[in-house]
């Protein structure tokens, strides 16, 4: 359980999911992250190689995750540039931290344990 306050991009208690990102933002944060510094179009280019997705979509998605503090904008240049305000492992605890405390009770053995002896099931 963390006793820390939320951060911008994590969802409140009257959220209908705990993760405070959608499958789209989690692709897009994982390309910023994988390449630290990007433009819209090096999202973009990185993330049509396996879906259709608009130019115009992938700018909102950026835009978006800047206003939830998950991303820096610098607007000197032309071309926008994003680079990560917070890294993978800050988002993943937050996220384990809200499924621990929410599904969990705060009580985090039955996935330390999980997390150690993995199964197929």
């Amino acid at each position: 359980m963390s006793d820390e306050k939320p951060q911008a991009w994590q969802r409140r208690d009257h959220s209908r999911d705990l993760t405070g990102l959608g499958w789209l933002e989690a692709d897009v944060l994982r390309v910023v992250w994988d390449k630290g510094e990007v433009t819209v179009r090096d999202v973009y280019e990185e993330l049509r190689e396996n879906r259709r997705i608009a130019y115009t979509t992938v700018m909102s998605v950026l835009r978006n995750l800047a206003a939830k503090g998950l991303l820096e904008q610098d607007k000197s240049a032309a071309a926008y540039v994003y680079r990560p305000k917070v890294t993978d492992e800050q988002v993943a605890r937050g996220i384990l931290d809200a499924l621990v405390d929410k599904i969990m009770g705060g009580n985090r053995e039955p996935l330390i344990d999980y997390l150690q002896h993995p199964t197929d099931d």
